[in-house]
């Protein structure tokens, strides 16, 4: 096997772990990020191996190409997920600051309604 279709096996298999990744993304599936990402390192790894010199270029970059959209996808979504993160936390903060559970004098105060959740029908 030339070096040329060693790099491309292993550009295949990164487009198979990017697509497995933007799935894990979209549906949420934290647990299985942490494998995805280990596997992501090491093809990287050994890509990064290579040298430009004994490989034929101008045969990767459709699949190089496919691969860079991936990521670049994969990274839209991590960062919208990022977002949202903050986002929802930052409601919550401002919610946990606007009401007390409980009174100054540490007695229950049941006459402020929760802004966070509305639970009235």
């Amino acid at each position: 096997m030339s070096k040329t279709e060693e790099v491309l096996a292993h550009l295949s298999q990164l487009k198979d772990v990017l697509e497995r990744e933007k799935s894990v993304l979209i549906e949420n599936d934290a647990e299985k990020l942490p494998g995805i990402i280990q596997e992501k390192e090491d093809l990287m790894i050994t890509l990064s191996k290579f040298s430009e010199d004994d490989v034929e270029v101008d045969k990767l970059s459709v699949l190089s190409r496919e691969v860079k959209a991936l990521q670049e996808t994969n990274l839209m979504l991590t960062e919208q997920s990022i977002r949202y993160t903050e986002t929802l936390l930052e409601h919550i903060k401002k919610a946990a600051k606007q009401n007390n559970t409980y009174s100054k004098k540490g007695t229950f105060d049941d006459t402020k309604k929760s802004t966070l959740f509305d639970q009235s029908l």
